[in-house]
């Protein structure tokens, strides 16, 4: 590309973020950037019709505001936003993640660090996400890694995609989630190319995080980070799923502390202290996961279907 060429993109996506994002108009644009009014208008037709701007129409009847205030009322959440079901768990899947783009696009004022999970679910949001959703943010990769499946888009995949759409820089986690031994992850945290990656997670103002049921089928058995036999001990000890690979019971509380040695990753009590934590969960397997993962205070923000929602409140929360 020619160098007038870069300019002009950069120009175009700066007028963009303005007027889109930030909701300047344009006088306030041309003040603040020192270009035309005509040259902001110019821009942004070129930004409409070049694809640098895509529309959504949203429904304003897809989300079900009963159950939202019900969320808020039993649990500490900032905002709860629980999508309509539709025909097919793929099609709620997407909508859920579509709502979960949305809103980072709109968190204010736009963070500079983001930390962010892995997975089928943060796949899809990372795809959704509209191109300067935030301005050149630092994305980090919050907790390792699995071996690469053919079902599962990459951990660094995810992270890359995440960033690329805001022109920020990605950070990956270069490292298991989940190692054999305590000595072992000790060692690998304290290895600049990880221990570097943890701190840069630290200072992320955004966590964006799905969570993961304790199953025999899940993505950490297929890659062989845990054993059926792990998920059968696990539950035994009364285990209901993980957040950023940290093992969780029904009331939020770390599993074992053995297994907690051995995860790599944001420590779950730091997690606690993020500015905006935001937990993307959708399917009736997930519920239990998610009932705790809100009990524990792992997110103040929950993004998550229907059923999904009405499975969580069903049952009591354990005392």
């Amino acid at each position: 590309m020619k160098p007038d060429d870069t300019e002009r993109r950069e120009a175009v996506m700066k007028v963009c973020q303005l007027f889109y994002v930030r909701g300047l108009n344009h006088q306030q644009i041309s003040e603040e950037i020192g270009f035309s009014r005509w040259k902001v208008s110019r821009l942004l037709e070129v930004g409409r019709t070049e694809g640098f701007v895509q529309f959504r129409v949203q429904d304003p009847y897809s989300r079900d505001g009963e159950l939202e205030a019900e969320l808020l009322r039993r649990y500490s959440l900032e905002e709860a936003v629980v999508v309509r079901d539709r025909r097919t768990l793929s099609q709620t899947i997407r909508e859920v993640c579509a709502h979960a783009a949305q809103l980072m696009a709109q968190i204010r004022p736009t963070p500079e660090v983001v930390g962010v999970s892995w997975g089928n679910t943060m796949a899809e949001v990372a795809a959704q996400l509209p191109d300067g959703w935030a301005d050149s943010p630092t994305v980090v990769q919050l907790n390792g890694g699995v071996a690469t499946l053919g079902r599962v888009p990459s951990a660094a995949q995810t992270i890359v995609n995440v960033a690329k759409r805001a022109r920020g820089e990605a950070l990956v986690l270069p490292c298991p989630a989940i190692v054999g031994s305590a000595e072992l992850a000790s060692a690998l945290g304290q290895d600049s190319s990880v221990a570097s990656v943890l701190a840069q997670g630290r200072r992320a103002s955004v966590a964006l995080f799905s969570l993961g049921a304790l199953r025999a089928d899940s993505v950490l058995v297929e890659s062989g980070c845990l054993t059926r036999a792990d998920v059968t001990w696990l539950r035994g000890q009364g285990g209901v799923g993980d957040v950023l690979g940290h093992f969780i019971n029904g009331v939020g509380d770390i599993v074992d502390k053995g297994w907690e040695a051995r995860t790599i990753g944001l420590p779950a009590d730091e997690l606690k202290q993020v500015d905006t934590s935001i937990a993307v969960a959708v399917g009736l397997q997930k519920s239990a996961i998610t009932r705790a993962a809100l009990i524990g205070g792992y997110s103040n923000i929950l993004i998550t279907s229907q059923s999904t929602a009405r499975e969580v409140l069903r049952e009591r929360d354990p005392s």
